[in-house]
C-alpha cells in the first residue's frame, strides 16, 4: 500500500510541476514512469494494467482526432477564424464573434486545436491595426473551455440544453464588462484575416464524416465504435496522404490517458479509493444539492490548477457512481 501511495504521489507531484532541478518531463512522460512504477514495484500485475486501460477512451478520441487531422489538413479553423473576423465591425462583436466561435468550434471538435490554430490567426489580424490582443485571446479561451463541456460524451441534448446557451453568454458579458473601456474605442481599421488557401473537397468531406459521427451517436451507437469507423472512414475517402492528418493526432494525449489508467489502477489497489469514497460520501450527504455541486467545483478547480484537468477528472472516476447527485456531480466536474 505505502508503495503504491509512494508511485501514486510522485507521478502526480511530476505532472504538476513537470520541471525539477534533476529531472525534466512532461505529463504524458510523468504518467508513463508512474504506470511502470506500479507494475515494477508490485502494487499491480502486468496483465491488471492491461485491463485497467479503458480501450473505448482511446479508441474514441483516435477517431476524433483522425477528422480534426484532415479538417486541421484541408484549413478549415483558419477558414473558421477568417470567416469571424471578416464580420467584426467592432471590438464587441469581435469579442462575440470570438467567444461563440472558439465555443461552437470547441463544442464540435477538440478545444487544443481550436486554440492553437486560431491564436495565430487572431494575432495575425490584430497586429496591423495596433489593437491589444488580451481580451480576445482571453474570450478564445474561455470560450474553447465553455463550449468544450458539450463535446458528444454521455447525453448530448441535455449538455446544448443545459450548459451551453448560459456557459458562452455569460463569458462574452463578463469578458465584456472588464475590457469594456478598450471595447468603446471603435477600431482604427477593420480587422484582415491572413488568406487562406481552404481545401474545399476535403473539408466538406470531414464535416460530413463529423455529421454522420454525431448521427450515429443519437441514435445510440457505440461512441468508441461510431467514432473510430468515421475516422477509419475518413482515411479511405479523403484521397489525401494519410500521413498528415495522422502526424496531428495527438499521441502525447493517447499515452497520457492511457498511462493514467494504469497509475489509477495502483491508486485504487492500495485502499485509498475506497477511504476518498467515504470522506466524500459524508461531505455530499451532510448536504443539499447545491452544497455538493459546491463543494465539487472547489476541488475540481484545486485539482486541476495543481495536476491539470485530466487527472483531476481520473481521480474522481470511481467516486463519484457511489455518491448521491451524481448525475449533477458529474456536470459539475464536466464544467
Amino acid at each position: 500500500m505505502t508503495i503504491g501511495l509512494a508511485v501514486f504521489a510522485a507521478t502526480y507531484l511530476l505532472i504538476a510541476v513537470q520541471r525539477l532541478p534533476f529531472v525534466h518531463l512532461n505529463r504524458p512522460a510523468a504518467s508513463l514512469l508512474g504506470a511502470v512504477g506500479m507494475v515494477v514495484f508490485g502494487v499491480i500485475t502486468l496483465p491488471q494494467a492491461y485491463a485497467a486501460i479503458d480501450l473505448d477512451v482511446i479508441v474514441f478520441l483516435l477517431g476524433l482526432m483522425l477528422i480534426v487531422g484532415y479538417l486541421e489538413v484541408g484549413k478549415f479553423f483558419e477558414w473558421a477564424a477568417d470567416w469571424v473576423l471578416h464580420r467584426a465591425r467592432t471590438p464587441k462583436r469581435l469579442l462575440f464573434g470570438v467567444v461563440v466561435g472558439g465555443g461552437l468550434l470547441s463544442a464540435l471538435f477538440v478545444n487544443d486545436t481550436v486554440c492553437l490554430v486560431v491564436t495565430p490567426v487572431l494575432m495575425a489580424a490584430l497586429a496591423p491595426i495596433r489593437v491589444r490582443p488580451t481580451p480576445y485571446l482571453l474570450g478564445l479561451a474561455m470560450g474553447a473551455n465553455v463550449g468544450s463541456v458539450l463535446s458528444v460524451t454521455g447525453n448530448p441534448q441535455n449538455m446544448l440544453v443545459g450548459i451551453w446557451a448560459g456557459g458562452l453568454a455569460i463569458t462574452f458579458g463578463v469578458l465584456r464588462w472588464v475590457f469594456r473601456n478598450e471595447l468603446i474605442q471603435p477600431f482604427r481599421e477593420r480587422p484582415q484575416a491572413v488568406p487562406t488557401a481552404v481545401d474545399r473537397a476535403l473539408v466538406l468531406k470531414g464535416l460530413l464524416m463529423f455529421g454522420a459521427a454525431v448521427a450515429g451517436w443519437l441514435a445510440g451507437g457505440s461512441l468508441p465504435g461510431v467514432a473510430i469507423a468515421a475516422g477509419a472512414v475518413m482515411v479511405l475517402v479523403a484521397r489525401r496522404d494519410p500521413a498528415y492528418a495522422i502526424e496531428r493526432v495527438d499521441w502525447d494525449l493517447l499515452l497520457f490517458f492511457g498511462s493514467l489508467f494504469v497509475v489509477m489502477r495502483g491508486f485504487e489497489a492500495t485502499g485509498a479509493v475506497d477511504w476518498i469514497d467515504g470522506r466524500a460520501l459524508a461531505v455530499v450527504q451532510e448536504g443539499h444539492r447545491p452544497t455538493a455541486a459546491v463543494a465539487a467545483s472547489g476541488v475540481m478547480v484545486v485539482l486541476s490548477n495543481l495536476i491539470s484537468n485530466v487527472p483531476a477528472v481520473l481521480l474522481w472516476r470511481n467516486v463519484v457512481p457511489h455518491l448521491p447527485h451524481a448525475a449533477l456531480l458529474w456536470r459539475v466536474v464536466a464544467m
